[in-house]
């Protein structure tokens, strides 16, 4: 096949555009700002970002049939471009029906899809017209069937659909409420449920690897597995002091309500129950060392918070855009949980000042005669650079957020009145508002506040503690590991 050299350069051009798209569809799942772009948009680049090609992310296809491409034309080989071309416009293809049949609308699935079709444009020769349509769908029907067998649980329609219909609690007067507006709410309540599952689960898994273990060496030594233990194990003693027991006894007092025997007697059980407690774990430990890291590995996850899909858009935010932690607030201006947890979200900002981007999102409750209001009057001091000091105002206020008490707060920080009474009236930022409440609504807030914590949905007012707990866990993750 003979390239011109204006093709040549065009297929050249085109070849580092789509390397582009490649990389940056890649880095959109570690770089918030790149994720931002396409989340703005719909939820399907995290969709789409999931799905696998042998093992490893399409993205990282891309990259390598991008580069390989590039190399091609360096070395001026020519006749194998052809067969590079064409079965990539049928993979391109297979990609594109698979985000359409699980409806996952993706911006840099669609930008590649326009990269390889320009390059379509650009290479097809009249000559070869069939040629190509053979190859590419060859490679249409065969990446179709490996891609959607590889991520069956995201990719089959059918599947998607089933999701889609279990995603509906209920239908009133035509009007769907979703699962997540159901369970996102309970997050916390759920979180605790599902925790105690996940204990009963793990100890139960450490019992039966511990057994496994211990039957496996006990087999390779030619004895019994008590043999083993008292050899191992009970060969030493296992001592358990007067302070330990003491310790457990006041600790866990009111576990014996309907004791009657004497304090004597049932510290002599908390003895043998703790001594009990102590040879198992003794068993355990040593059952463990006996297998290597690759010996053993646990699949069971611990359960997390549910997951939340929120722009950032052009919300008002306090921290550095590439802070590692971004925490966005759904609040109301008269809720009266909101006005003490204020107090508590200015000392958690302090707190980590740098390291997190704390992002306000408006949600005033309907009951709430004057939060839309007070919400707009926010954003109208915001023009004027005064958005938190008037929104801790609103919050400290002790009367009622009329207009004629919106206008006088704006008054008493020494803004203009004119153009704030111009942006209150007219409604500037209604819509803005309203925005808000429906993403939020979308994602099942339902009170507030309600926090976004890096994408972990939590609901409530959460203490001093519970946030120092989720902000360190989430800036744990950013740290390089030793």
């Amino acid at each position: 096949m003979v390239l011109g050299l204006k093709k040549e350069n065009l297929l050249l051009a085109l070849s580092i555009l789509g390397l582009i798209v490649a990389a940056v569809a890649g880095l959109a799942e570690y770089v918030q700002w790149i994720g931002a772009l396409c989340s703005g948009f719909s939820t399907g680049c995290k969709e789409t970002a999931q799905f696998t090609l042998l093992g490893l992310p399409l993205w990282i296809w891309g990259v390598g049939y991008y580069l390989s491409l590039l190399l091609l034309l360096f070395f001026k080989v020519r006749g194998a471009i052809f067969w590079w071309v064409a079965p990539a416009i049928g993979v391109e293809f297979s990609l594109v029906w698979i985000m359409y049949s699980i409806s996952a609308l993706c911006v840099f699935c669609l930008a590649n899809l326009l990269v390889v079709l320009l390059i379509l444009v650009v290479f097809l020769e009249k000559e070869r017209l069939w040629q190509t349509l053979a190859v590419s769908l060859l490679a249409f029907l065969i990446s179709v069937f490996v891609i959607t067998k590889e991520n069956q649980t995201m990719a089959s329609p059918m599947t998607k659909m089933e999701d889609h219909e279990s995603g509906i609690a209920a239908v009133v007067k035509g009007q769907a409420i979703t699962n997540r507006e159901l369970e996102n709410p309970l997050a916390f309540k759920i979180l605790d449920l599902e925790k105690q599952i996940y204990k009963l689960k793990r100890d139960r898994l450490n019992d039966m690897i511990t057994e496994m273990l211990l039957e496996g060496e006990a087999h390779k030594k030619g004895i019994s597995i008590q043999e083993l233990i008292d050899d191992a194990i009970l060969s030493k003693p296992i001592e358990v002091s007067d302070d330990e027991v003491e310790k457990f006894y006041i600790e866990n007092r009111a576990r014996w309500p309907e004791w009657d025997g004497s304090e004597e007697d049932l510290k002599k059980q908390i003895k043998a129950s703790l001594t009990r407690q102590k040879a198992y774990d003794k068993a355990k430990k040593f059952a463990w060392s006996l297998a290597s890291k690759d010996d053993v590995i646990v699949y069971l996850k611990e359960p997390q918070l549910p997951n939340a899909d929120v722009s950032i858009g052009d919300n008002m935010s306090d921290g550095p855009a590439d802070a590692p932690v971004t925490i966005v607030e759904f609040s109301d201006y008269e809720c009266p949980v909101c006005r003490k947890t204020h107090v508590l979200t200015k000392e958690i900002k302090e707190m980590y000042k740098g390291k997190i981007r704390w992002v306000f999102k408006d949600f005033p409750l309907r009951q709430h005669q004057w939060a839309s209001l007070a919400a707009e009057a926010a954003r109208c001091a915001g023009e004027q650079g005064k958005f938190w000091e008037y929104q801790d105002r609103l919050y400290s206020s002790d009367k009622e957020l009329t207009v004629e008490q919106l206008s006088f707060i704006a008054k008493d920080l020494g803004m203009k009145p004119e153009p704030f009474a111009a942006c209150l009236s007219n409604g500037k930022y209604r819509n803005e508002v309203e925005k808000d409440r429906q993403e939020g609504k979308v994602n099942g807030v339902s009170t507030t506040p309600t926090y976004v914590i890096n994408g972990k949905f939590v609901p409530g007012a959460p203490t001093l503690e519970q946030f120092k707990e989720m902000i360190e866990a989430e800036l744990a993750k950013t740290k390089p590991k030793s």
